[in-house]
């Protein structure tokens, strides 16, 4: 474990800890951006918290060599952020579903894991020394060896079954995208070098684990920065080119519901067109239809998408189409303009990642 190359990494928590303060500040009412914000700045500090330490060692004791297999601290610093973390297929697909009672009963299984782990850690403190995997068979009899093979059977357990749970359901307004995947992707090579982490005692995985979980950190944090929902597109429009047909229900407790309210803001908004003002923001409808910002928000989100802005560029992009096909001799620039984008590098990005092609291309399709 060099001195370079945890420099390196410390470089790259604080810069992960920095954009999560970022993400956390621009989130709005787009909760699961604003809480991997937090994750984000959560990692970055543990991670340079933990980097500094090592560096300290190293730098005092370059012949430095490390540690036990199953160890119930390095196991729970996983299980913790792992299930937060795997939530985010879930929130990502069905937005406003993970209500905080919901959570939490996705996470009971890891908070009472992690109880009983933190209690025998600091009440018991009665740890046998494994140096090996065949150490932990032969001394399987000892009550610590079957509590720490219990909590990593947990700790791969309960990921898996969160980031499983939502490729089994069929939804209604959001369909996966590649970023998703290659969420997944992730996870699934974390999952393995974890394994690795738990049971062996080896500097090159210790430096993979370290490293693979900043740059996992920085990926979808990045991505975060320039969504709003990286994971996952909004495909109502959609519905009938994939042969899928889905009843609108007011039943809350219905996969397909939609707040009443959500028709009262479509409309207006659809038959006023406020959006095409580019400082338009939920504070404004909320004066408009004299209901509170979080009450709209809610609303919007029972609908499947998964913020107020969200919501809005995509009004925006609808009503850029519309301008195009009644005002054949305007540009693009004019026409993205006029629908209430302010940066040609966002409208480019919010069409391409919606319509699978460029607006320059899809505007000369059209003319043509």
């Amino acid at each position: 474990m060099g001195i370079i190359y945890l420099s390196v990494e410390l470089t790259l928590d604080l810069i992960a800890f920095i954009i999560g303060c970022a993400i956390i500040f621009q989130a709005k009412d787009n909760n699961q951006k604003r809480y991997w914000g937090f994750i984000s700045v959560c990692i970055g500090l543990v991670f340079i918290w933990e980097n500094v330490g090592w560096l300290m060692k190293v730098s005092d004791n370059p012949s430095f060599r490390f540690m036990e297999l199953l160890s119930i601290e390095k196991m729970l610093k996983w299980y913790v952020p792992a299930s937060i973390v795997c939530l985010f297929p879930i929130a990502s697909l069905r937005p406003g579903f993970l209500t905080p009672v919901k959570v939490l009963s996705f996470l009971l299984p890891p908070i009472i894991i992690i109880t009983i782990g933190l209690c025998y850690y600091c009440f018991n403190g009665n740890f046998t020394s494994i140096s090996s995997v065949t150490d932990i068979f032969s001394k399987l009899d000892r009550l610590d060896i079957k509590l720490r093979l219990l909590i990593f059977s947990m700790t791969i357990i309960t990921p898996l079954i969160l980031v499983i749970y939502p490729l089994t359901k069929k939804y209604s307004y959001r369909k996966i995208n590649g970023m998703m995947y290659l969420f997944y992707t992730y996870l699934f090579i974390f999952l393995a070098i974890y394994i690795l982490f738990t049971l062996s005692i080896n500097e090159v995985v210790f430096n993979l684990f370290g490293a693979m979980a900043i740059i996992f950190t920085l990926t979808f944090s990045v991505a975060y920065m320039i969504s709003e929902n990286p994971f996952t597109i909004y495909k109502l429009e959609k519905i009938g080119a994939d042969n899928e047909t889905y009843s609108i229900s007011y039943d809350v407790n219905d996969d397909n519901y939609i707040s009443p309210l959500f028709t009262l803001i479509d409309d207006t908004l659809k038959c006023e067109k406020p959006f095409t003002d580019k400082d338009y923001c939920l504070k404004d409808l909320s004066f408009k239809i004299k209901e509170k910002e979080s009450v709209i928000s809610d609303a919007i989100k029972s609908a499947g998408y998964t913020s107020f802005k969200e919501y809005i560029c995509d009004l925006r992009l609808d009503y850029f189409k519309e301008q195009l096909e009644n005002n054949p001799d305007k540009n693009v620039k004019e026409l993205m303009f006029s629908s209430g984008f302010n940066s040609r590098a966002t409208f480019y990005r919010h069409f391409t990642k919606r319509y699978g092609v460029s607006p320059l291309n899809y505007f000369n399709k059209n003319s043509n």
